[in-house]
């Protein structure tokens, strides 16, 4: 039989495995004799308050759990107590048996099968052949949740990485406003703003990206955008045509993804030296311009999609490929993903695409500060208390 100061001096092996192994997240016990009696059984969780059950073993083979609430129980009268049986009429057969250095998402799911059909809450674990002690569902699942929070927030920090490098707030001749919201820590959601090598800094690319998907899956997608972006910028390419460019990252995120992930682009060459925007729309939400009129008047055009999403390998090169404007003072060009089209108020409205056409037009001539309150604003007060279904990107270019 066991001895409760042995349990205290028993080395604590906790240590030697990850966060994400079973056995750091285990209660590193040995077994006690079937016939134990109730007052020591009851003893031996007062000693240890955070232990919530112990492993049963017979003629030196375990046999089962027994969990604290069922002590509890058991102990609740007098009678219950005289009338208790051997510590087997309580126990909980060990269905699964786990290795202390296995990784504890690997076991999740069985531990969830078994416990939302038989109620099994406890395994029984094992190092190096020997059994080492019991681990709970309820544990595991936290940890899991625990480092599940720390890898997104890391992930967040690398996409931050890649998105916030804004080429345009050392050129005066233009400005690149961005309103961001991601419905999760990571999302499928990319923007940049790029000066294109070679040009004297008169080239810039500035590009809105939505990856199909959502969350983890589409985030690492924004990966191959991003990464094309820190190829490019290695390689002169002030001299290439803006449809080949267009074209050879449509090749590119077609070589790092899989065949049924698509990316949606709208791009936005600046080229000061021509005096002219080239835009494209690759499978997009609509981009649209404004500039000034005559009489003060705002003329306003909608360029919808005249491209594929990348990744499908057959965006061409061609000049025609693209719509070209003239840079002129007050010159806008606002680009956006379908977040903003696709949220929803409270009652399972949506915002649709004309309100969005309307916000924007609202905010022409209006000063950064206000513009992106206004966005702000807007968001907040359609979606009120309800959940973001997407993430939401806004890059609102201006000329001056």
């Amino acid at each position: 039989m066991v001895h409760i100061e042995a349990l205290k001096d028993k080395p604590n092996l906790q240590n030697e495995f990850s966060y994400r192994q079973v056995g750091s997240a285990a209660w590193q016990i040995d077994p006690v004799d079937v016939s134990s009696s109730l007052e020591f059984v009851m003893d031996l969780f007062n000693a240890t308050p955070d232990l919530p059950a112990i492993p049963v073993e017979r003629n030196g083979t375990l046999i089962g759990i027994l969990e604290r609430t069922h002590v509890e129980k058991m102990t609740e009268s007098a009678w219950a107590r005289f009338w208790q049986k051997d510590l087997d009429a309580y126990i909980t057969a060990p269905l699964l048996s786990l290795r202390a250095d296995d990784y504890i998402e690997k076991h999740i799911a069985r531990g969830m099968q078994l416990n939302n059909e038989q109620g099994i809450r406890y395994f029984a674990v094992y190092h190096r052949k020997a059994f080492f002690g019991i681990a709970g569902l309820h544990r595991m699942l936290e940890r899991m949740t625990e480092l599940r929070t720390k890898d997104l927030e890391k992930a967040h920090m690398v996409q931050r990485h890649l998105i916030d490098t804004n080429c345009a707030a050392n050129d005066p001749r233009l400005s690149v406003l961005t309103w961001n919201r991601m419905a999760n820590e990571v999302g499928g959601d990319f923007y940049k703003d790029f000066c294109l090598s070679g040009g004297n800094g008169d080239r810039h690319l500035i590009g809105c990206f939505d990856v199909s998907g959502k969350n983890v899956a589409a985030s690492l997608s924004t990966m191959a955008i991003g990464s094309f972006f820190t190829a490019l910028s290695l390689f002169d390419s002030g001299s290439k045509p803006f449809g080949e460019i267009t074209a050879l990252m449509d090749a590119y995120v077609q070589s790092l993804t899989p065949s049924e992930v698509f990316i949606t682009a709208a791009l936005c060459y600046v080229d000061f030296a021509k005096a002219s925007i080239f835009i494209q729309n690759c499978g997009h939400t609509p981009i649209y311009l404004f500039m000034p009129g005559e009489n003060r008047k705002v003329v306003g055009k909608t360029l919808t999609a005249n491209l594929p999403p990348l990744g499908m390998g057959i965006v061409g090169g061609e000049e025609a490929t693209g719509y070209r404007v003239p840079i002129v003072p007050g010159l806008r060009v606002v680009m956006y993903t379908d977040g903003i089209t696709d949220m929803l108020t409270p009652d399972g409205e949506r915002h649709e695409e004309e309100r969005t056409r309307q916000l924007f037009a609202a905010t022409y001539g209006k000063s950064p500060q206000d513009t992106t309150a206004a966005y702000e604003k807007a968001v907040n007060m359609w979606i009120k208390e309800a959940m973001l279904p997407d993430d939401i990107t806004i890059m609102d270019v201006r000329f001056n």
